[in-house]
């Protein structure tokens, strides 16, 4: 209770010294960036700042989602700003003057006319990636990125410099997979990795990394933020988006966007349809070793598989213009997804002598559905748009029912065991309730205040049967040892504050987020409850410094990694008779401190961007593998003592001349572990690193070619490492009829390299495993746009299917 006292009493004690303050600030200037022909605002459109006298370049910014910017803490004297954005003519306003007794200038709308010569030279040049850098976060223009039409969010999210993502979907940003991932700034059951490997990115605008979060953000995750924002069409009229792509091995995708805005109403809706087919395969070979008589037991293991995948994905909702100072909105999401699996595993077990003592094939014929639906309403209230001056309200529910049914057969070819088979069907249901209260105020012309409220529930059901067929038995016989029942009930509630200051070129914002945690855990199947609860305050503060050019950032936060409840469920699931999960009931959250020195310089048609980092973690989770006896192998979650990573980020883009774009990206760090609570060497440390390419040439002004480029190096693990991979892919675009149909065609992994490949050793097991799939995906397609005022709709993207299932 102190500590939360003394929270409400720090952010009063701010919000009243704030409000004090009555000495007069530097100058302010506003304004809103238009589309001089369709009047709609243009969104990252650039506003330069020039002293009039030296015509040298004072600051800059670039314009948010409604066209709207502001420029503070302004020294008095004469001045004339330069907006731009790529398609348009460069436009100049008149001198004007900030003195004591004028030191605020609105420039109301401002607008941009479309550049006359070579046009589709210039929108060609529009669509690629643009990166944004702010003072706490880079925000990517995927919308604008010609490399996402054939594929999901998954294969997306790996153009995006500093992302990775394995042969599983798990997400890492600067190496660390503990990311949290919403959608549309929220929490969202469809951010989970099985959703997003399905989920058209033709659905997907634009992608923030955020990797040191205000404390307007949960806290939640190592890495950071990764903020995927959906398409919501707003022009004028009505307007259509129909695309359709068809694949090697009956691999097809297609899209349907529309909206019918009148001015005060904005009606739209979204549908993506996706089936996938693919197959895997793998080898492993493991030595199990009993350290009290030095005896071994191998195995060898080669596994092949298809996976048919099918989804459906609905959005539709409308936006409804209350009044000049009032808008409010209300939108609901469908999503359904069905996977079939069929697999094939041969093992073979040896003696210490390497002698066979069993070999079987173990095959899987499994199916698993799942129905997902949300419902989100919003209101907001402007005080005063030009000195931002808002209330926001937030409402979402979303509910998720999952069925897996998966049917595995044991056929031995030594010794002679009748065969033997499994039945497993798991539901899971799970159910989230988030509520968000955002109020923004400026206090003084320099200094802005921010405080809100929200709160996150979520209640989870899940429940697995197993059943076994013997030879004597007449039908499935129930295993209750092997099943599990488990409730789950999980409210974060939490306040924060954020106050940012302006003067001259320096900005801070400094935040703190306080949050309650409780947690109600059930497991059935043991009789057992866990019940905790814990209060944290976490501090941010973020720091920049732009001088022409040139622009530093100075950012440092406090996260938190609360473990998943499957992660903290102790009853074993049982993957397979040899190889059990079991979750850890006394796993602690993680807690982090992360640092960021970045510094940003953007001259003619280039932008280049190197970050240092460094984080240090506590209690860090760490999946650990065991021998349970000769050929059973568990695994489990554990804390680490300690995890410590240092680094560098450097992205950038390159634009050269009206030819080509270059976007690249690399991460460079060194990360080290002490993992001797839990009985191994006292630290392991390695150096690891990542790059990404990607390459855009128009040949004609309606002919563009593409390569896109990754490289992953080896890295360390709690138990061993994880060896490099890279891949390539090519893609090609032809527009016809003034961009209203365009044919696309890509290549992913041209050279067929994919392949995910680790090493575990420690003192009771070594263990090498290598997994493939046919990660060649060729794909074609036809994009049509449709509009009532012939206004182009939004522009159609490639995107490789690099994913894996």
């Amino acid at each position: 209770m102190m500590l939360r006292s003394t929270f409400f009493i720090l952010v009063f004690t701010l919000i009243s010294l704030a409000a004090m303050a009555q000495t007069r600030g530097p100058g302010i200037i506003s304004g809103k960036i238009l589309d001089a022909k369709t009047l709609e605002p243009v969104e990252y459109a650039n506003v330069v700042l020039y002293d009039t006298l030296t015509r040298t370049m004072v600051t800059g910014v670039v314009s948010d989602s409604t066209g709207v910017f502001i420029i503070k803490g302004i020294p008095q004297g004469k001045y004339y700003i330069e907006y731009s954005f790529i398609g348009y003519e460069k436009q100049r306003s008149k001198t004007f003057v900030l003195s004591k007794k004028r030191s605020n200038h609105d420039f109301g709308k401002l607008e941009l006319l479309p550049s006359a010569i070579n046009m589709e030279e210039v929108n060609i040049t529009a669509e690629r990636s643009m990166m944004i850098t702010k003072i706490d976060r880079k925000v990517f223009n995927v919308e604008k990125d010609v490399m996402a039409q054939t594929g999901t969010v998954i294969d997306m999210l790996k153009n995006i410099p500093s992302v990775s993502v394995d042969v599983d979907g798990n997400i890492s940003l600067r190496g660390s997979e503990s990311v949290n991932v919403l959608i549309n700034g929220r929490p969202s059951l469809m951010a989970g990795v099985a959703n997003l490997d399905q989920m058209p990115a033709s659905l997907v605008e634009k992608i923030e990394v955020i990797t040191n979060p205000s404390a307007k953000y949960r806290p939640d995750g190592t890495g950071g933020i990764i903020n995927i924002i959906l398409k919501k069409e707003r022009k004028s009229g009505f307007n259509s988006i129909i695309g359709a792509n068809a694949g090697n091995h009956d691999r097809f995708n297609t899209n349907l966007q529309l909206n019918m805005n009148t001015g005060k109403v904005n009606v739209f809706g979204s549908y993506g349809f996706r089936q996938d087919y693919r197959i895997r395969s793998g080898d492993l070979y493991s030595q199990a070793i009993d350290t009290s008589d030095n005896q071994s037991v191998y195995l060898w293991q080669t596994s092949e598989g298809t996976i048919k995948l099918l989804s459906h994905l609905a959005q539709l909702g409308l936006d409804w213009n209350l009044g000049k100072k009032d808008l409010a909105g209300i939108s609901g999401t469908y999503n359904y997804r069905k996977v079939e699996r069929n697999d094939n595993a041969w093992n073979l077990y040896q003696d210490n002598e390497q002698q066979p003592t069993e070999e079987f094939t173990r095959t899987l014929d499994g199916t698993e559905t799942e129905n997902s639906a949300g419902l989100k309403a919003y209101y907001e209230h402007t005080f005063n748009r030009e000195q931002e001056h808002q209330l926001k309200m937030d409402f979402e529910y979303q509910s998720e029912a999952e069925k897996e049914d998966d049917y595995w057969t044991n056929v031995y070819s030594f010794p002679a065991y009748p065969d033997g088979k499994d039945h497993t069907i798991g539901n899971n249901k799970q159910q989230e309730i988030n509520f968000l209260l955002n109020y923004n105020r400026p206090l003084r012309k320099e200094l802005t205040l921010e405080t809100g409220y929200e709160s996150t529930t979520s209640l989870l059901d899940q429940q697995q049967d197993v059943f076994h067929m013997y030879a004597d038995s007449a039908g499935w016989v129930p295993d209750a040892e092997a099943g599990n029942r488990f409730y789950g009930n999980q409210s974060v509630l939490a306040l924060y504050a954020l106050v940012d200051y302006s003067w001259k070129k320096l900005s801070i914002m400094g935040g703190l987020r306080a949050e309650e945690a409780l947690l109600d855990l059930e497991y059935n199947s043991t009789d057992t409850a866990t019940k905790t609860s814990y209060f944290a305050i976490y501090p941010t503060l973020h720091m920049g410094i732009t001088s022409g050019k040139n622009e530093w950032q100075l950012n440092y936060s406090r996260r938190v990694n609360r473990p998943d409840v499957d992660e903290m469920n102790p009853v074993p699931e049982y993957r397979d008779p040899r190889n059990i999960f079991k979750g850890n009931p006394d796993l602690k959250p993680e807690d982090i401190h992360s640092f960021e020195l970045g510094y940003s310089y953007q001259p003619k048609n280039l932008t280049l961007i190197p970050t240092l980092f460094y984080r240090y973690k506590v209690n860090g989770f760490t999946r650990v593998t065991t021998s349970l006896n000769d050929t059973i192998l568990v695994t489990t979650m554990e804390n680490l003592a300690t995890d410590q990573s240092a680094g560098i980020d450097f992205s950038g883009t390159w634009q050269i001349a009206k030819v080509a774009g270059i976007n690249f990206g690399a991460s460079a760090f060194y990360n080290q572990i002490d993992a001797s609570n839990i009985g191994y060497s006292d630290k392991k440390g390695a150096f690891s690193w990542n790059a990404k390419l990607n390459a855009s040439i128009s040949i004609t002004r309606t002919t563009i070619f593409q390569v896109n480029g990754q490289y992953r190096s080896e890295a360390l693990t709690a138990q061993g490492y994880r060896l490099p991979s890279w891949v390539v892919n090519l893609g090609f675009r032809q527009d016809f009829w003034k961009k209203r149909i365009s044919f696309i065609a890509t290549v992913s992994d041209l050279f067929n390299s994919q392949a995910w490949k680790s090493n575990v050793s420690t003192p009771v097991l070594v263990q090498q495993s290598t997994r493939r799939r046919d990660a060649r995906a060729v794909y074609a397609g036809l994009v049509f746009n449709f509009g009532t005022n012939g206004k182009k709709s939004k522009e159609p993207k490639f995107e490789f299917d690099n994913n894996g299932e």
